[in-house]
């Protein structure tokens, strides 16, 4: 009796035009994003507090660990600050210490950096004078790959699907193009993606990866921003937007806290561990809405320099303009959006 009467709502759905709602069971996941872990506490992330990474990817952990109704972490890329072995293995010891699972994307900085920040970053990091000690060189991007292969990743290939508890599918891409900030998903991944996305139409999809899908500020559409975002963005949303079991899609590298629906997905740029608001995302989702709540790891000193760096960042206070009004324009950007809430639509016409 029960298949007859799910048939005939299919039927009725189908007939109406529209495709049946897709199951929302209720979940809770965190998002970590731009930790820029540095073991030493020595590399350069322009706006970043990587001195005292440690302490706020440790804080960020155990935040979540204190929590009853976390499912399970993204962590949306630039967990490291650059890929030096010790700082690897610590990474992912402390990752480890999570008590529910986690899987992770990858993003630049978790390899070899791109062209001209690495020689930026050893000039910031080394003492004059030829006697300053030099960095140990980066691990390769197989390396780490390999080092998180139990956490989404599968193989060489940064891209994953995974079925998790309860009873959604989590999809992570592989934005990162090396020697390049900008992002970019290529033609095979593309593919890939379509045909994960037909496997699974009766499940939940949420999509986690480093660079943004969507423009969230007008600068996203300009020179000095661009780069934050996958260059055929476009192409990706075309895909995702195909398939109304997908959700959401989460990144991070914007280092603000933002969100917009388009196509009946909702488009999620989470904040940066390590950048000032210094948080992470906890994310809802049920049958009616996904709220997104930043939650500080930082207290008040550090937050205080965590606004001063900010500040300092040629590359995200220098878009704004000069003096006090500027200054106030940039910090209320990187640290609004403290809580955002999106209704969902039950069915698509």
């Amino acid at each position: 009796m029960r298949r007859l009467v799910t048939a005939l709502v299919l039927v009725a759905a189908l007939s109406a035009g529209c495709t049946p709602a897709v199951p929302r069971p209720p979940v809770t996941f965190a998002v970590l994003a731009g930790a820029y872990y540095s073991a030493r506490g020595d590399a350069a992330v322009e706006g970043a507090v990587v001195e005292d990474s440690e302490r706020l990817l440790r804080r960020a952990v155990a935040d979540v660990n204190a929590r009853e109704n976390v499912d399970f972490v993204l962590v949306a890329g630039d967990l490291l600050a650059r890929a030096e072995p010790l700082s690897l293995d610590r990474a992912r010891a402390m990752l480890d210490d999570l008590q529910v699972p986690y899987f992770v994307v990858l993003g630049e900085h978790d390899g070899p950096a791109p062209p001209g920040e690495d020689d930026a970053g050893e000039k910031a990091a080394r003492p004059e004078g030829p006697a300053g000690p030099r960095r140990p060189p980066a691990v390769s991007r197989s390396t780490v790959l390999w080092t998180f292969q139990d956490r989404g990743i599968d193989g060489p290939r940064g891209y994953w699907a995974r079925k998790v508890e309860p009873g959604i599918v989590v999809v992570g891409l592989d934005t990162v193009d090396p020697g390049r900030r900008a992002g970019h998903v290529d033609a095979r991944q593309l593919a890939w993606l379509e045909e994960t996305l037909s496997r699974h139409p009766g499940r939940m999809v949420v999509v986690v990866a480093h660079h943004g899908l969507m423009p969230l500020h007008p600068l996203d559409e300009g020179k000095a921003w661009s780069p934050l975002l996958v260059d055929n963005a476009e192409e990706v949303r075309q895909v995702l937007e195909r398939h109304p079991n997908v959700v959401m899609a989460v990144t991070g590298h914007h280092h603000f806290a933002d969100g917009r629906i388009a196509g009946r997905i909702v488009y999620l740029a989470s904040p940066s561990i390590s950048v000032w608001p210094m948080a992470y995302h906890l994310v809802r989702i049920d049958r009616e809405e996904a709220e997104a709540v930043w939650v500080s790891v930082a207290g008040p000193a550090l937050a205080r320099r965590g606004q001063e760096r900010l500040l300092e960042s040629r590359r995200y206070r220098g878009v704004f303009p000069k003096g006090e009004d500027g200054d106030t324009a940039c910090v209320r950007l990187f640290g609004g959006n403290k809580m955002k809430t999106y209704r969902l639509p039950a069915i698509r016409p």
